[in-house]
Formats: C-alpha cells, structure tokens, sequence
C-alpha cells in the first residue's frame, strides 16, 4: 500500500513540474532584494497551515504550491514552490512543538562539514557542505538536513531534467540554518558535476548560528557576498543562539598571535611574567573548560535522547569546538519606536514576538521603500 501511495505523489509532482513549466527560464539575479526577500517571508508562513492535501492555491500571487513533504527526521518537512518565470523555491520548517525538533535546536556538538550520516539501517546519506578541512556544523541541524536532503534529492533531480536551472532557498528560525546547509549542498553537486549551470541564492531570516568560522569562510566565499543573506531583527533573541566559546588553542589560524604573545612574557622581568601568564593560563582554560561542559551537556547527553526518539540513527563524529557563527551577508533590521508601537498586541501574547514572521516583514518596509504594504496588524 505504502508504495502505491508513493507513486502516486511521485506521479502528481511531476504532472505539477510539467504544468508548472513555463517555457521560459529567467536568471536569478545577484544581490538583495527586499521583493523577493518578503515574498519568501510570506511563503514560510504556509507552514502554519497544515490542512493535509492543501495545494494553497492563490496564497501568493506569482507562485505555485508544487510539493509539501510528509514530516522527516526531526520533525523536518520542506515546500516546493515554482515561481511564474520557472524559478524554483525551496522553504524549509523552522522549529516545531515536536520533542525531537526542540532537541535538535539544542543539539550544539558539531560535526565535519563533509561526510556521511547513517540515518536509518537502510539510508546513507553522504554530503558536502564545505571544501576546508576545519569546517564543522551545528550537528543538530545537520541530521535534520540529512533527512530533508535525502527526500529532497529525486524531485532536484527531476526538476533539473525538466530544464529548471534557478533556486531560491529559503528558511525561518530553525528552516533558515537549514537553507545554509541546502543552499551549499547544492552548490557542491553543482561543482562536482551532478547539476552544472546549476544558481542557488538564500534568503535567511532569523536563523540561529549553524557552523564554526571555517564554514562561516568557506560559505561566504562561495556565495561570492552576492548569493546569500541573513535577515535579523536585532531585538529577534533566536539570531543570538546557540551560545558559543572560542578556544585559543582550537579555534584560530596558525601561527596564533595569543600564543606567540605568551611567549614574549619570558622577556618581562620575574613578577610581571608569573602574573601575565597566569592570567593568560586561566582564559585559556576556562575557555577549554566551557568548550568540554558545552559538548557534553549540549553535545553528548542530548544527542542520546535524540537517538533514543530515532530508531535507525547513527550519531555523527563530531569536532572539538563550540565557536558558532552566522555566514551570509547580513541584513540588519534595526527596531525603532514604530515598530513597538506597532506590535503592542502581540506583546501582550508573550516576550518572543520579535521572531514573528509578521516583524520581519515590517521592519523590511522601514528600510526599503516601494514595497507594498501589509496587512493591517490586529494582534
């Protein structure tokens, strides 16, 4: 039965690829663009409707529904979208009420950029997010991208057989750190041949920091500071997590100017230098120290209960580090008195309204003029 009803879905997404088709394929263009960026916005929200069978016809002029996945992973799920001029959308779901997708939140090991996840006794998936050899990502978003990913893959490969070149990738909160990882992913089949010509351009809005700074490097140079954007509310707490602790020993290119300086103390007379050093020994342990607390508490024991929820899961390597960053160009929505003004209601419903989809919609019409203007706000 399972496979019948398999057929059946793959069949509707391809009569929905082939009626999808334009004709006409336009290029994705570089830079910001507050259009699109509040479009994707509005395309995210759908993911508050989950009326199974739901094709969302007109929910977004310009944009038609394609594919909802069932619920993956850890409680992952991502929509197709086609855009009019035959550029492909790609949202993924941000955190849900689901123990498994709050735990991948707090999942804060992480593990090599580049490698293989054992997802179940029957699925391997093996992935490239990043070419440095010291590049790792926030391992809780990495399994739930594995999953997502693997589902992901047959319809990318059939979109591109259909002649679509141009993706946008987008996510908000928990989906937003997912896009990284897609949008990279599929830059690198791009490059090792199994989607040439492929372009793919993010939007991120309040994504949590998903990688150490060597993603952060190998990311950002690949998006060329053209392909890629983080849209934060700066009163918005999620953008700020996960916490993070840079080790001097760990976290920093060779030759690290912290150590060469502590070696310059042995040229200080006696005092100064047992008081100097001592003082550098302390912060250089104490960030060691965190670093080892944080992937244990936020590392080992949580990735246990995760495995416990997933049967089949096999818990990646991981590297030793905690120094989480955020890549992508920021785009930074300052709030100001409008913006209190405005949300007064949804105040009232409690203290993370900021990451409210709707927040960051507003905010984006006090910075870029021209866009059209929302919906009245009777929160």
């Amino acid at each position: 039965m399972k496979h019948v009803i398999a057929l059946a879905v793959w069949h509707l997404f391809w009569v929905s690829v082939s009626s999808a088709q334009s004709g006409t394929s336009h290029h994705l263009q570089p830079g910001f663009d507050p259009r699109e960026c509040d479009d994707l916005l509005q395309l995210n929200a759908a993911f508050l409707d989950t009326v199974k069978g739901n094709r969302f016809e007109h929910f977004l002029s310009g944009y038609r529904f394609v594919y909802r996945s069932e619920n993956v992973g850890l409680d992952n799920a991502w929509d197709l979208w086609i855009r009019t001029d035959s550029i492909v959308a790609i949202t993924l779901r941000g955190t849900t009420a689901n123990p498994k997708s709050i735990l991948a939140d707090f999942f804060c090991a992480m593990s090599p950029a580049r490698g293989q996840l054992v997802l179940s006794t029957t699925d391997t998936f093996n992935y490239q997010l990043a070419a440095h050899e010291k590049a790792a990502v926030h391992t809780g978003f990495l399994i739930g991208f594995g999953y997502t990913a693997l589902d992901m893959q047959p319809k990318v490969d059939s979109l591109y057989r259909a002649g679509y070149r141009n993706f946008l990738v987008t996510g908000h909160s928990q989906g937003g750190s997912l896009c990284y990882y897609v949008s990279a992913w599929l830059y690198y089949l791009e490059k090792n041949g199994r989607y040439p010509g492929l372009r793919v351009k993010t939007y991120a809005s309040a994504a949590p920091k998903v990688g150490n700074m060597y993603f952060a490097y190998d990311y950002d140079n690949i998006m060329r500071s053209q392909w890629a954007f983080s849209i934060v509310n700066t009163a918005d707490a999620v953008p700020e997590m996960p916490l993070t602790t840079q080790q001097v020993d760990v976290d920093m290119n060779e030759p690290n100017p912290i150590l060469a300086l502590m070696k310059r103390f042995d040229d200080l007379p006696f005092f100064k230098r047992i008081v100097l050093k001592r003082a550098f020994n302390r912060m250089r342990k104490a960030a060691a120290k965190s670093s080892e607390a944080y992937q244990r508490y936020l590392g080992g024991y949580t990735g246990k209960l995760i495995q416990n929820l997933v049967p089949g899961l096999a818990l990646p390597e991981t590297a030793n580090t905690t120094y989480f960053v955020r890549p992508g160009v920021p785009i930074t929505l300052v709030v100001n008195e409008s913006y209190f003004n405005e949300f007064r209601g949804l105040a009232k419903q409690g203290p993370y309204y900021h990451h409210n989809p709707k927040t960051y919609r507003y905010l984006l019409r006090q910075y870029y003029p021209g866009l059209t203007d929302l919906e009245k706000n009777n929160d």
